[in-house]
């Protein structure tokens, strides 16, 4: 039982680096001295770098050309290197294409007619730095509220209906 534990195992690593060995490699940059291959490991000339598994993601640690560290999600990284372009939201998608208006006392939020709520101006930190992004909504008694930050970090819920209310007048 156990021999055939072992044997299986061992089988598995085989496939594991026949996998590794095919899968094809791409520069992050170029003038990077990293490597991400198709799987998302990330390879300092043939040495591949060891990652960390934090909140359902695997992050790799690279060192940018001034010396500090940066801890970087690798699947974002496959998704910029191999993919021609990453499907990203844009301020003028967002006003323009989808239709939705500037919420009146949150200049970084806007609002569709149907209740969809954006923030337009990406914040500087958090997991969702530097991205424009759908908000999630929460129901209390049976009513959608979200939860809106003021410029100078203050932060307010408010209910969707009425943010809806001000911006189109319905």
């Amino acid at each position: 039982m156990y021999i055939q534990f072992f044997s299986n195992l061992m089988k598995a690593n085989q496939e594991d680096k026949i996998k590794r060995l095919k899968s094809k490699k791409k520069p992050l940059s170029d003038d990077s001295i990293y490597e991400i291959d198709e799987l998302g490991f990330v390879y300092n000339g043939t040495k591949r770098l060891s990652m960390s598994y934090r909140c359902g993601r695997w992050y790799v640690q690279l060192r940018t050309s001034d010396g500090k560290n940066h801890m970087v999600d690798s699947s974002k990284l496959v998704r910029q290197v191999f993919e021609d372009s990453e499907l990203e939201l844009s301020r003028n998608f967002i006003l323009n294409e989808l239709g939705a208006r500037a919420v009146e006392d949150f200049p970084r939020y806007a609002v569709t007619d149907y209740g969809a709520v954006y923030c337009i101006d990406p914040p500087k930190r958090g997991s969702k730095a530097g991205q424009r992004y759908l908000l999630r909504d929460k129901l209390h008694n049976d009513k959608r509220y979200v939860t809106l930050y003021h410029a100078d970090g203050r932060r307010r819920t408010r209910q969707v209906d009425h943010l809806v209310r001000d911006a189109w007048g319905y």
